[in-house]
């Protein structure tokens, strides 16, 4: 009959504060759907990866020889042990009639093998199968044509059948696919044809499998070092083929040019005897005999021109490039890059915004359960009097806490395992090949949402209460004494205190007077208000980077890159367009990139290095102090180095570091100023610096060029007109950068949208927990002025104006708190390439102000509305 009683007063405990219940509840459940959900979204999106890739036998290692692969070349990749080499082709070509690249590959059969999307993949060499992109513009059965280059095209065929539609476990992305040497010179989609469709028996690409690497998570810092230490290794391996190679190449075509001399100096001593035969012949027989020689002289000097061009083009011969490729930096390959970027970068969020958003949640249910242990105080005392155990007391909040937080996290855990992750994955995954993302259950995330739960609710309760129960139960039966009021410092001010009024003076010393609930409003505002500053503030700082990056800082369109064995006339021809109408203005720099390792960085990052010949890049790179924001100008003391970049080899301005070039060579640059730039590596410099630390005086071999019309379709024409011509060996359009940028922006910009809604939902739960304490705990005091004959908006006033003054303060320290939190989150997303700003407009700072105004304005005729409903006559009865 006595646990009947008390377990009645342990269930009229939960229905007497049903808004009590629901605010430990909800804060609970909004800590654990934020841990979780972005603690488990990133594991997620790995696993589902790694088994697509895994299923696909997707390659560690590429190798692309510029030159094709010789047979010494392929000997020495199949000698590399406990791996597997797959050879095959790839060029890139455009769809007749457009200015869309396509890169076809041919068929792998074992790595790397194609995604079967719809159709079959084709057995014949006139049968292709397409990007499952292209299902809207062509259908099985339909023939597509391509146009290649003369010189280049290595295909047999250029029309082919449509049999089929494939996904490509190399080319994760559907809308960002990078550079491409057809067409505009942004790749637009990619195929598959047969080996036999190539008219070439010389592989062009090597995909290497490692079998120590098929059982790592491939987005792991294991698998990323071995990765790194085998493609040094690969590079180890080739790096005296591209000289063997070079020599092997001039020595055949030198025989064939020699044969082909020989037969020019064979048919010279044919003519030359011919023409001694003329005296003997008469004139008539002379006539048709010269004739014969004419024709056959001119025969000769058209074999002499060609063998001439051939034996310069010989000479001109550079060393072959063997290029090693990890699945991120292979051509391509961005979409792998962004979905890695996009799964660390949402981790790394869930390491700092739930954990301050569960110190938030914690400190308010803190004081809940503190209130909630005081209005139970006459109860306590009655239970102990009837002889019940300080243990059975405290059971009482042990169990009301551990319930509404359980019930709460509980529910937190589930939506963030099954919802928000499967949101934000969507988000991420949108514009990739992958998929929809497979969703798991992790215990161990779980766990600590539960143990969270516990330190947050059930151990405040248990600590309070036991505090509380060390008083006898007389004690207890009477009603706790109030807080004493004490003089403030405002006081002591006798300026400003004799000036206040009777509610300004009461508000003041009341602020003073429940000090607990003052910092609990102080920090839970200021909490609320941190995150929505730094939600908001990482949004619009991603979206800035765009207009910052392209223009701000380098607002020119293209860069032209011209071949380093241009004739004359190439570089005529490109001059003239540089000086047609098309174009607005141009600047003739000199352009080449590095690939650099660099400690820390499974990837090798591409470094490229801009010269010019007078002190800066004009209008086309505004080169800005990363500091101070200053202008720059190029120095003949050294270099400008890019943010990013500085930040990656830890060295500031008067610095140096050790740069190897493209022949492996190390230089020591120093430093003289580092620019701001947030996307993409840069060393800016003069030439007389070039010259001072790779000892060669370089020649301008490209152009900054901004053009009289600037839209995207125009960019995209006139970049495939510019590669079309022989003296240009690339086009760097600057749409190509944004579209990688922007599809790291768009999936990080999901999860912040949701984080945001989150902050807000915390900031209403912790304002009305907060005020609704106030009004539990001083419902007497209200009722004894209300009956003093103040007016109800008076009374509400009275009580509100404490939590209003709190509230600003709170605002104060949140957006103090914020800029800061939102500091430390940019540093954290940003890539190996990105770096992401921290400036801020004044909207950031104004939204979550105008947020907790309207959430103090809601609650504010809420409490008006209660204290107008309350029984003062009743609220004033003694509770002896």
């Amino acid at each position: 009959m006595a646990k009947k009683t008390y377990w009645k007063d342990i269930r009229k405990s939960f229905g007497s504060s049903k808004g009590r219940f629901l605010s430990i509840m909800l804060l609970m459940m909004l800590g654990a759907f934020a841990f979780v959900g972005l603690k488990v979204t990133g594991p997620d999106m790995q696993a589902t990866a790694s088994q697509y890739l895994k299923k696909h036998n997707t390659m560690d290692l590429s190798v692309i020889a510029s030159y094709g692969f010789s047979d010494d070349d392929k000997e020495e990749l199949d000698s590399i042990k406990n791996a597997d080499v797959e050879y095959g082709y790839l060029t890139d070509v455009t769809v007749k009639n457009t200015d869309d690249a396509i890169r076809v590959f041919s068929k792998s059969t074992s790595i790397s093998t194609y995604e079967l999307v719809s159709g079959r993949l084709p057995k014949s060499s006139d049968e292709i199968a397409l990007a499952s992109t292209m299902t809207d513009d062509y259908k099985v059965g339909d023939t597509i044509s391509f146009t290649q280059s003369d010189e280049d095209g290595i295909l047999k065929n250029t029309t082919y059948k449509v049999v089929g539609f494939v996904n490509s476990s190399e080319i994760l992305s559907t809308t960002s696919l990078g550079s491409s040497t057809a067409g505009d010179g942004s790749l637009s989609n990619y195929a598959v044809v047969t080996e036999s469709a190539f008219d070439t028996d010389t592989y062009t690409i090597a995909r290497i499998r490692y079998d120590d690497l098929k059982t790592l998570n491939p987005f792991s810092e294991s698998y990323k070092q071995k990765v790194a230490d085998k493609q040094d290794e690969l590079d180890d391996l080739l790096s005296d083929n591209a000289e063997q190679r070079l020599a092997s190449l001039k020595s055949e075509a030198q025989a064939e040019v020699d044969a082909n001399q020989e037969k020019v100096d064979s048919a010279k001593a044919q003519l030359a005897a011919q023409e001694l035969a003329l005296a003997s012949l008469s004139a008539e027989q002379q006539a048709d005999a010269q004739s014969s020689i004419d024709q056959a002289q001119a025969e000769i000097t058209e074999s002499e021109s060609d063998i001439q061009e051939a034996q310069a083009k010989i000479d001109a011969m550079t060393e072959p490039t063997y290029t090693s490729y990890t699945r991120s930096t292979l051509l391509g390959g961005e979409g792998y890059q962004t979905y890695e970027s996009s799964t660390s970068s949402i981790s790394n969020i869930g390491n700092i915004f739930p954990v301050v958003l569960y110190v938030v949640a914690a400190l308010v249910t803190f004081t809940t359960m503190t209130r909630f242990v005081d209005e139970e105080r006459t109860n306590s005392g009655i239970l102990k009097a009837l002889g019940y155990s300080n243990s059975d007391v405290i059971k009482k909040f042990v169990i009301y806490g551990f319930v509404a937080s359980m019930i709460g996290t509980v529910l937190g855990i589930v939506a963030g395992h099954y919802l928000l992750s499967r949101i934000i994955a969507q988000i991420v995954t949108s514009d990739t090949t992958l998929g929809e993302t497979h969703l798991y259950f992790y215990w161990n995330y779980t766990a600590i949402a539960l143990v969270l739960a516990l330190i947050s609710a059930v151990l405040p309760a248990f600590l309070i209460a036991k505090n509380e129960l060390s008083e006898k139960p007389a004690q207890l039966l009477l009603p706790k004494p109030p807080v004493k009021g004490s003089k403030i410092f405002l006081e002591r001010i006798g300026v400003i205190w004799r000036r206040l009024s009777f509610t300004h003076k009461v508000t003041a010393r009341n602020i003073f007077r429940y000090k607990q609930r003052m910092l609990m409003t102080i920090f839970g505002v200021a909490g609320s208000v941190a995150l929505l500053f730094a939600g908001l503030g990482i949004r619009s700082s991603l979206g800035n980077v765009i207009e910052n990056q392209f223009t701000n800082l380098m607002p020119y369109d293209m860069i032209v890159v011209k071949n380093d064995d241009n004739s004359s006339s190439d570089n005529q021809e490109v001059k003239d367009f540089m000086d047609s109408n098309k174009v607005s203005q141009y600047q003739s720099i000199y352009f080449t990139t590095l690939s650099e390792t660099i400690s820390g960085l499974s990837d090798k990052q591409t470094v490229s290095i801009m010269v010019s010949s007078g002190d800066d890049f004009g209008d086309f790179i505004h080169l800005k102090d990363a500091s101070s924001g200053d202008s720059l100008t190029l120095s003949d003391d050294g270099i400008i180095i890019s943010e990013k970049l500085a930040s990656l080899y830890h060295v500031e301005a008067g610095g140096s570091f050790t740069l190897k070039d493209s022949d492996g060579k190390k230089h020591t640059v120093k430093v003289v100023a580092v620019a701001e730039m947030n996307v993409g590596h840069y060393l800016f410099m003069s030439q007389k610096v070039y010259q001072k630390i790779f000892g060669e005086t370089p020649d301008d071999n490209a152009y900054l060029v901004t053009l009289q019309n600037d839209s995207s379709s125009n960019i995209e024409k006139l970049s495939t007109k510019l590669l079309a011509m022989s003296g240009v060996s690339a086009v760097s359009q600057n749409s190509s950068l944004v579209k990688t940028v922007k599809a790291v922006v768009a999936s990080l910009n999901g999860a912040m949208t949701i984080l945001i809604v989150v902050s807000i939902l915390l900031a209403v739960v912790i304002l009305y927990n907060l005020t609704n304490i106030n009004v539990a705990e001083r419902i007497r005091e209200l009722s004894t002025i209300k009956v003093l004959g103040f007016y109800d908006k008076e009374v509400t006033m009275y009580i509100y104006r404490e939590t209003i003054s709190l509230s600003l303060i709170g605002i104060i320290v949140g957006l103090i708190g914020g800029k800061y939190l939102h500091q430390v989150i940019m540093g954290m997303l940003g890539t190996d390439s990105i770096m992401f700003g921290t400036t801020v407009g004044w909207d950031i700072y104004a939204i979550p102000i105008a947020v907790i105004v309207i959430i103090l304005l809601a609650l504010g005729w809420l409490v008006n509305h209660i204290l107008k409903t309350v029984d003062m006559l009743e609220a004033l009865k003694s509770v002896d």
